[in-house]
């Protein structure tokens, strides 16, 4: 038997209208929004998503009196809307708790079971409105979907190249081998300085030839003396010989970084999806949009940027900013970190990444491995929390 499932849109949260009807749609089954007026475009967005027929969808927009929602003016509207001996799924999670209120008084007079889907827990809550509270006859189910990247950001409205992920430049050996040089600081002055150089001068360049930029016979170009040297010490080959392509040279000036979160994201927490170097748009942030590090487990979405080192306060307020405003695009519903080797000894970096609900982990965070373990079995318990 065919039936209507109802959600309350939330735009702020789209998350349980959408993890609610993956569950409960069947084929012929249709689907209805109810939403005010300034939030019905989210609409668009979870049926694209969920890629049903929009002769399916049906639409209950609430309009304001006077800039006012008014609880008999949303119940006659709901209520015209409604066909007596339709079999309605009703999921309650969404929309403000004056809407929600108003939307359960209509629905108890129609043949309705009533839900509420908890992200958090991830789980849906089918529970049975009567005078009695002792039959214990509530049912808890658990959401058995998982979201991609992909699917997360569509159904916010961002738009992303996640299906043209970043691939790894160098295997997962090396990276490791390079955060063992950097985080028992087995670099010398000079080959942060070479690093430093190729950041600043090169990191735009398609490719570099090695021998040019040691002796360069250009007003243009800055030398670095002792690349080779520093290519030699810390063992990295050019896939072409006597050159670094693009991906080699940012790989070399922060990229490894991000490959080795990425690698040790996958194999530890073994998210449902993972990418690096992803970028968001929805029309708002029009620069500092990549996502270095993001992974979604359980339907709860990490984002994760990756800085090697942080040389001053102002700069690390800034890359806290940056995170801010992607998770501001994110609509606050990302888990944001900051994941660097700076030695925070005071913990005064901590405290204001926390303030901006940013988990900023430094050097001692991601050496010592009971603190590393801390961290991740944290990103485990938010996935799965229950």
């Amino acid at each position: 038997m065919s039936k209507t499932i109802v959600n309350i849109i939330d735009q702020s949260n789209p998350l349980p209208a959408y993890l609610f009807t993956k569950e409960y749609y069947t084929d012929g089954d249709e689907l209805l929004f109810i939403s005010t007026q300034e939030e019905a475009h989210c609409i668009e967005n979870i049926v694209k998503q969920l890629e049903i027929n929009e002769m399916l969808v049906k639409k209950i927009i609430i309009k304001r009196y006077q800039d006012n929602l008014l609880y008999e003016r949303i119940c006659r509207t709901i209520k015209g809307n409604l066909i007596p001996n339709k079999q309605y799924y009703l999921n309650l999670a969404g929309g403000n708790r004056y809407m929600t209120l108003s939307v359960q008084h209509v629905f108890e007079e129609f043949n309705t079971l009533f839900f509420y889907t908890q992200t958090r827990e991830n789980q849906i809550v089918k529970t049975i409105f009567d005078n009695s509270i002792y039959d214990d006859d509530d049912e808890v189910f658990p959401i058995k979907h998982r979201m991609t990247l992909k699917e997360y950001f569509g159904l916010y409205g961002l738009e992303s190249d996640v299906d043209q992920p970043r691939t790894q430049v160098k295997e997962t050996a090396f990276s490791r081998h390079l955060f063992t040089m950097f985080s028992q600081n087995l670099l010398g002055r000079g080959d942060y300085q070479v690093m430093e150089t190729l950041r600043e001068k090169y990191r735009n360049w398609k490719f570099i030839i090695i021998s040019q930029v040691e002796n360069p016979d250009k007003d243009y170009m800055t030398a670095i003396p002792n690349l080779s040297k520093f290519l030699s010490f810390i063992g990295f080959e050019p896939e072409r010989k006597g050159s670094l392509q693009s991906s080699e040279i940012e790989y070399l000036t922060g990229g490894w970084f991000e490959e080795y979160v990425y690698a040790l994201i996958k194999e530890v927490l073994q998210p449902d999806d993972i990418a690096m170097g992803v970028h968001i748009s929805n029309g708002k942030i029009r620069h500092n949009n990549e996502l270095d590090v993001c992974f979604i487990k359980s339907n709860k979405l990490f984002v994760i940027e990756c800085k090697t080192g942080v040389t001053s306060e102002k700069l690390f307020n800034e890359i806290v900013y940056k995170v801010c405003a992607l998770k501001e695009v994110l609509l606050g519903t990302s888990n944001s970190y900051i994941f660097s080797l700076k030695k925070d000894h005071k913990g005064h970096w901590k405290k204001t990444a926390k303030y901006m609900g940013i988990t900023f982990c430094d050097w001692l965070n991601l050496t010592k491995p009971e603190n590393l373990k801390h961290i991740l079995n944290e990103m485990n318990r938010i996935a799965k929390e229950k």
